[in-house]
């Protein structure tokens, strides 16, 4: 290894071991000519050169100039020792002190030495480190400034209504293929968006239930890959550069366009749009996409499919907004190049429809009216909880999960409703906290039917962020009395993602407790398996969307398959969520998956209703809650 560049004076190797030879040399001399001199004044002058010899080597010749000091100094300290003990001569008494001392000295010096290296090697790095961050930004600003390859970003951003692309933090991702922005830039600005909507409901005075609405259209070239082979991937990387520049061209100056993967595109627009203007708007965008791959006289035979999805209606997590808006392009894959696919078109549509309808109960209502008709409900019990039950592979009960359920004049309220409108008017907390002691004081009772009986609990993000939340826990434990390794809290697996920095503590903190944890909603968005190993998690709960076309779907049966047995290398147990048939059971208990929920293994329950099912269940007293168990260190 050349460590030239770490040395101080001597930067040639031959030059280096020629002085450090040439110095143990003279300094042996030295001490040879001390030793034949009789007259202790010329002794005493040797000794001092000595001294003067050592200090320099150690400070001169740096890391093996300090070893050739000490081993010079200790061969002059041994030939004192044999001196002064054997031959009797008391002059050397002097000269063995002045050695001592030197060595003593050269180890206090080379001790600061190494001290000071290492701040000088801090400094460097730090100062090395910002050069590197500096030189990073430059060339980012260099990407987005560029004409000829993708987009004149300094145009737009003289423009009025800027590009919001262009505003965004450059340290996130950008496609270097297409100098856009990167799925994690646009899933970041999504989320942020999202969060700045929420916090500006719960301190509005007349929060709006359905917020402030924006649009996902997702753009993308049918069979893209196919096309790759035939034409080679650098003909394909060139047309997609063509097809990123014409649709950011074509979109809006105040929209963001982002490149997911592949020919696949992302245009997240905030403009407030009727239905008609955003079909004609993907559509637009999709006909600019084309003619990358068209010239004058020629041109390739290409499909471009696009889908819809719109915020809050489909989704209020940006990974779900993605994956809807790309199923809705699936949804008419292959049709004529530039027709419109939306959620509406797949069995959410129903959905959709009851959300809109439900969510009436609360629009033009200030937060103090939110607040009311909650309180009321919770009075009259019209806020209540229910507990689907959860089993093995064998059918054998392992325990609940807790739901919360609203109901108002009669009529049960869908659960995305009444929780976005907790979280829009900040009464979120009190009802979560309603869960939690509801849910453990109904554990309780289960476990004094069968101790093994678990309880999962959905937790959100709010309640994790609430300084006072583990002191709450703690006392809704303590008051409850169940038992505290029955508990498992579901954390919604877009939180661990996007807010992780903000949880991260609370998290901890019931890790330590001896809670177990559970990752929720796995598959429902963009779900990354890379973090999950650096989570404190026991289960992974697949989300029922994403279990929902098991039986038709083959892709969907192999990822899940896929999913379970990576799970398993980990020592994370698998819970599927959402099991409705004989056939999506059977596939699953084939694929190793280890809990069980849903329509067909057992509807949600009262609390009383519970307790009489236990009680019928031939195997509750024999039930043994193994699957939670904790994961090896």
């Amino acid at each position: 290894m050349d460590n030239s560049n770490d040395r101080i004076f001597f930067k040639s190797g031959v030059g280096y071991v020629l002085t450090l030879f040439l110095s143990a040399l003279l300094f042996l001399s030295l001490l040879a000519m001390q030793l034949l001199s009789g007259d202790p004044v010329t002794c005493y002058i040797i000794g001092i050169s000595l001294m003067v010899l050592s200090f320099l080597i150690n400070i001169g010749l740096d890391k093996f100039g300090f070893y050739a000091s000490f081993a010079l100094n200790f061969i002059q300290f041994m030939v004192y020792i044999y001196e002064y003990t054997v031959i009797g001569d008391t002059s050397t008494g002097v000269l063995l002190v002045m050695s001592f001392a030197i060595m003593l000295i050269n180890l206090v010096v080379q001790y600061y030495i190494v001290r000071m290296a290492k701040q000088i090697y801090s400094i460097k790095k730090s100062r090395q480190a910002e050069r590197n961050a500096r030189i990073s930004k430059e060339l980012e600003d260099e990407m987005f400034s560029r004409t000829s390859l993708i987009v004149n970003h300094e145009e737009l951003g003289r423009s009025e209504g800027m590009s919001e692309a262009i505003g965004e933090n450059l340290t996130s991702s950008i496609d270097p293929l297409t100098t856009l922005p990167g799925r994690e830039m646009i899933t970041d600005r999504i989320d942020r968006i999202i969060a700045d909507d929420i916090a500006s409901m719960q301190t509005s005075h007349s929060p709006v239930v359905t917020g402030n609405p924006f649009s996902i259209i997702y753009v993308a070239l049918d069979s893209s890959e196919i096309l790759s082979r035939e034409i080679g991937h650098k003909k394909m990387d060139l047309f997609i550069q063509n097809m990123a520049h014409r649709i950011r061209e074509a979109a809006d100056p105040k929209d963001m366009v982002a490149r997911l993967v592949n020919a696949e595109f992302i245009v997240l627009t905030r403009r407030k749009l009727p239905v008609s203007e955003i079909d004609a708007y993907a559509g637009r965008l999709a006909r600019a996409g084309k003619k990358a791959f068209e010239t004058g006289r020629d041109s390739i035979v290409i499909n471009i499919s696009c889908g819809v999805s719109s915020y809050p209606s489909d989704g209020r997590i940006a990974g779900e907004l993605i994956a809807k808006a790309e199923e809705a392009m699936t949804a008419v894959y292959g049709d004529a190049s530039g027709v419109i696919g939306k959620v509406s078109m797949t069995p959410y549509a129903a959905g959709i429809e009851e959300l809109a309808e439900a969510s009436a109960i609360f629009d033009g209502k200030t937060r103090d009216e939110i607040s009311s008709i909650f309180e009321c409900a919770m009075t009259n019990g019209d806020i209540y909880m229910t507990f689907q039950p959860c089993f093995t592979r064998d059918r054998n009960l392992l325990g609940f999960e807790a739901f919360m359920r609203f109901r108002h004049e009669g009529r049960i309220i869908p659960p995305p409703v009444f929780i976005a409108a907790a979280e829009n008017s900040g009464y979120i907390r009190r009802i979560g906290g309603f869960s939690i002691d509801r849910g453990l004081k109904a554990l309780a009772h289960f476990n004094a039917l069968n101790p093994n009986i678990t309880m999962s609990l959905n937790i959100s993000t709010n309640q994790l962020k609430a300084e006072d939340f583990i002191q709450s826990f703690s006392n809704s434990v303590s008051n409850s009395g169940c038992r505290l390794m029955n508990i498992i809290l579901d954390i919604p697996e877009e939180s661990l993602f996007t807010e992780l920095p903000d949880i991260k503590s609370a998290i901890e903190k019931l890790n330590a407790m001896g809670v177990k944890l559970a990752l929720d909603n796995f598959g429902r968005g963009y779900s990354s398996f890379n973090a999950i190993p650096l989570l404190p998690i026991t289960v992974l709960k697949l989300d029922g969307n994403f279990t929902h076309n098991l039986a038709s779907d083959e892709t969907v049966r192999v990822l899940t398959s896929s999913a379970i047995s990576l799970m398993h290398d980990i020592d994370i147990k698998v819970s599927a969520t959402g099991v409705g048939s004989e056939s999506q059971f059977t596939f699953l208990r084939d694929a190793d998956c280890d809990i069980y929920q849903g329509r067909y293994m057992g509807t949600a329950m009262n609390e009383v209703e519970c307790v009489d099912y236990l009680k019928k269940t031939e195997s509750a007293t024999n039930s043994r809650s193994t699957i939670y168990t904790d994961r090896e260190p």
